[in-house]
């Protein structure tokens, strides 16, 4: 059985693994159709050895969190990751998010936790964000898990919270269309709650939508199957993978489908 997943992390972002040792890991589950979509990031494309993807469909991509909601997610594929405007606006963006974690901190601070943000031990290629305190949190003894203290520090209504500082939903799709890319809605039903989907796509002209995720039910990849028809858009696949040892551990879930992903020949 041959699997897709146009999904995935690296530890250039919040996965755990090396671009490398991802695209490994990818293959010996026999993921064949695979894209490595580190968050507000193509600095791990450089470090990837160009032999280890001869033998698969290897897409080009990026997921950029947008400032609309935290869970508001624009996959781009099919970029060209040597385009000056988006290596421009990447560059921006993750200099917003050190802002936004540098913040966070100190009002972790504020509340008696102990941390600092050199504990992170980020540098300037990495995308830094909330699971990052999270890890250390957990290592300091908050919490076991990420998504433990997750909830219990960093999400909206916690006294740490802060709003996401990204792009607007047209910078994040013009940026991607600019790098010659296809902008698909990630994760869908995380924000149905907030947003009409079926207006989302027509509105802003997405390229196509993520139906198929780890916690989508068969009701949901049937609504956004039916969206993706309406509108022509492309259907991706992906389970968010961030590497062994983590909650999202999972990268063999997707069987390939060649009359649901013609795009990718």
């Amino acid at each position: 059985m041959v699997y897709i997943n146009l999904h995935t992390h690296s530890k250039f972002s919040d996965g755990t693994l090396s671009p490398n040792d991802l695209i490994k890991f990818a293959k010996s589950r026999n993921v064949r159709y695979f894209s490595l979509t580190d968050h507000d990031t193509v600095n791990s494309y450089e470090f990837i050895d160009k032999k280890l993807i001869e033998d698969i469909v290897f897409i080009t991509g990026v997921e950029i969190s947008t400032r609309e909601n935290d869970y508001f997610h624009i996959l781009g594929y099919k970029i060209n990751t040597n385009n000056k405007q988006l290596l421009k606006s990447l560059d921006e963006w993750r200099k917003k998010r050190i802002l936004r974690v540098k913040v966070m901190i100190k009002k972790l601070n504020e509340i008696g936790i102990n941390i600092s943000f050199d504990e992170l031990n980020m540098d300037e290629l990495i995308t830094v964000g909330r699971p990052h305190i999270a890890d250390v949190l957990v290592k300091k003894g908050y919490g076991k898990t990420r998504s433990e203290v997750f909830y219990k520090y960093l999400v909206e209504g916690c006294y740490a919270y802060v709003e996401p500082l990204g792009p607007t939903i047209r910078e994040a799709i013009d940026v991607i269309k600019n790098a010659n890319g296809l902008g698909v809605l990630a994760h869908p039903a995380q924000i149905e709650g907030y947003f009409d989907i079926d207006e989302l796509v027509r509105k802003y002209e997405f390229d196509g939508i993520e139906v198929f995720y780890p916690s989508h039910t068969a009701t949901k990849v049937k609504k956004y199957l039916g969206i993706a028809n309406k509108y022509n858009l492309i259907v991706t696949a992906g389970t968010d993978f961030h590497g062994p040892n983590t909650e999202r551990k999972v990268i063999d879930v997707f069987e390939y489908d060649v009359s649901l992903y013609k795009w990718l020949i």
